[in-house]
């Protein structure tokens, strides 16, 4: 009985130290990045446009606020933007109430209500179309709250696998800049999970009005995607 527990103790031992002999080899590894991105043309628009009730007299020459009594209702301003919009082919069914709000303007004053209205729309045309045909008296804002595009699932996929090819592409040279090769990968990490959907330069401000030369907006129509992948490789 006492050989076999010697035996078994000298059959652990030499496998701890194996373990120990393995975990303490030195892998040599390299990590790097590889971004790509994709514009997109997007058909569906999410366009928002704030409304706040006013006093007439606002609009008024030579008139103070103490002198404002003249309230225009919320319910007046949105049924004329909604006349406005029924005019270019909006129907009521593409709008919705995202949020309505009251707030203060003038001591002494009761307090003014305002409303946000979300309008889908499937044709930038339409964007431009609003911004200068609309009435904005009693328009605090117009948006463009989000461009979408019905298979940006498909592209996001392709924008994240060309962002790994690119990161095994920079790996590949910069290691066979030194005489090695790359081996398997060891890791792969997701940098950005978030998408990020950006629109041309000259929409950087999120926000479009009507400009005094009517100038055209069709530049303004493309969904920037870009991921960014880290991944790590073992060196030969």
């Amino acid at each position: 009985m006492k050989t076999l527990i010697i035996l078994f103790a000298i059959i652990l031992t030499s496998g701890i130290a194996r373990s120990q002999n393995t975990s303490n080899e030195t892998v040599r590894f390299i990590e790097v990045t590889g971004s790509s991105e994709l514009e997109i043309d997007p058909d569906e628009i999410r366009f928002e446009i704030g409304i706040e009730e006013y006093w007439k007299e606002e609009f008024e020459k030579k008139t103070e606020f103490k002198d404002y009594k003249t309230k225009v209702p919320i319910a007046e301003i949105e049924s004329q933007l909604l006349a406005d919009l029924a005019k270019i082919g909006i129907r009521k069914e593409s709008i919705v109430v995202k949020e309505v709000g009251n707030y203060w303007r003038h001591r002494g004053k009761e307090f003014m209500i305002s409303k946000q209205l979300e309008i889908t729309l499937f044709d930038f045309k339409k964007v431009e179309e609003i911004t200068n045909s609309i009435d904005t008296t009693g328009i605090n804002f117009m948006v463009i709250k989000e461009l979408k595009n019905k298979n940006m699932t498909e592209y996001r996929k392709q924008v994240k696998i060309e962002a790994l090819k690119a990161a095994k592409a920079k790996a590949d040279y910069l290691v066979q800049s030194l005489g090695k090769q790359v081996g398997e990968v060891i890791s792969i990490t997701e940098i950005n999970e978030e998408n990020r959907f950006l629109r041309s330069q000259s929409a950087t401000s999120n926000t479009i009005m009507a400009s005094p030369d009517n100038s055209s907006i069709d530049n303004v129509k493309k969904i920037k995607l870009r991921y960014e992948m880290q991944a790590k490789f073992e060196i030969k």
